[in-house]
C-alpha cells in the first residue's frame, strides 16, 4: 500500500501543466526525492517546509512521516501564487477554490492527515513574522521568500537556534546565486570557528545570544552546495539548494546509531 501511494504521489508530480511539468515549476521534481531519503534515514520528528508551491514536495515529505509512522510536517504558504497555480491545475483537470481548499485536497487524496499540516502565512523577517513552533526543528527547508543574501542571513538569525543537534537547513537556489554563496561560505566559516555574525544576533535577548553561542561550541557545521546538471533540466532557473548539515562535535557520528569503535 505505501508503494501504491508514493506512485501515485510521483505520478501526478510528474503531470504536464505547458512546457514544465508540476515538480519542474518550482525545481523540485529530483530535490524532492533527496529530502525523502533523508526521511526515511534520519526518521526526524518535526520538519517545516516555508514556500510549498504545487505541494510536490510536501507530499513527498508527508509520505516518507506516514512510512516512518513518525513525525510531523509544517507546510508553510502564503498563497501569493495562488492564481497562476490555479490556472495550472486546471490544466491537468483539477478546479480549486482557494490554495487552502487545495492544499486539503492534496492531504486527504494521499492520507497525510496524521502527519501533515498547513499555515497560511507570510513569512517577514524583518517585522518578525516567522512561523515558528515549540520543539527543536529537525529538518528546514527554506523557499518561501527570495533566497538573496539578506534572506539567507535572515533565515540562519532566525531559525539556527531553532534546530535540533542534528538536523539539516535547505535554502533553496542559495548556491547558484553568487552572493547568497559567497554570504553562507562566509557565514558558516565563522561557525566552524565558533564565531557569530553580528547579523545573526540581530533582535536577540542576552539569553537567546548565550543559547546560541552554546549551540555553535558544541555543534559541527557542514555546508554543501548541490547544484543540478544542466543535462535534461528543463528548469533552469531552478537549478540548485544550499545544504547547511548540523551536527554534534563528537568522535562518533550518528544519532543513537550503532559505532564501532
Amino acid at each position: 500500500m505505501k508503494e501504491q501511494y508514493l506512485n501515485d504521489i510521483i505520478n501526478r508530480n510528474n503531470l504536464k501543466i505547458g512546457d514544465y511539468s508540476l515538480s519542474e515549476e518550482y525545481g523540485t521534481e529530483n530535490f524532492c526525492f533527496l529530502l525523502y531519503s533523508l526521511v526515511k534515514m534520519q526518521r526526524p520528528k518535526n520538519v517545516v517546509e516555508l514556500g510549498c508551491g504545487h505541494g510536490c514536495v510536501s507530499t513527498i515529505l508527508g509520505q516518507a512521516l506516514k512510512e516512518n509512522k513518525k513525525g510531523r510536517l509544517w507546510c508553510v504558504d502564503n498563497q501569493q501564487d495562488w492564481p497562476q497555480l490555479k490556472q495550472q491545475l486546471e490544466k491537468i483537470g483539477e478546479h480549486h477554490n482557494s490554495y487552502d481548499e487545495y492544499f486539503n485536497f492534496l492531504i486527504n487524496k494521499f492520507k497525510l492527515n496524521d502527519y501533515v499540516v498547513y499555515k497560511n502565512m507570510t513569512i517577514d523577517f524583518e517585522s518578525n513574522n516567522i512561523f515558528k513552533i515549540n520543539d527543536p526543528i529537525d529538518l528546514l527547508f527554506a523557499d518561501a521568500t527570495s533566497t538573496g543574501p539578506v534572506e539567507c542571513a535572515y533565515i540562519l538569525n532566525f531559525y539556527l537556534s531553532k534546530m535540533s543537534d542534528y538536523s539539516d537547513i535547505f535554502i533553496d537556489r542559495a548556491s547558484t546565486i553568487n552572493s547568497s554563496f559567497m554570504t553562507l561560505e562566509y557565514i558558516v566559516n565563522a561557525l566552524q570557528k565558533n564565531k557569530i555574525p553580528k547579523f545573526l544576533l540581530k533582535n536577540k535577548t542576552e539569553s537567546e545570544i548565550d543559547y546560541l553561542y552554546n549551540f555553535i561550541k558544541k555543534s559541527k557545521f557542514t555546508l554543501i552546495h548541490i547544484a543540478e546538471s544542466p543535462e535534461n533540466k528543463t528548469n533552469h532557473y531552478q537549478n540548485s539548494t544550499a545544504w547547511i548539515k548540523i551536527e554534534p562535535l563528537d568522535i562518533v557520528i550518528g544519532n543513537n546509531v550503532k559505532n564501532y569503535l
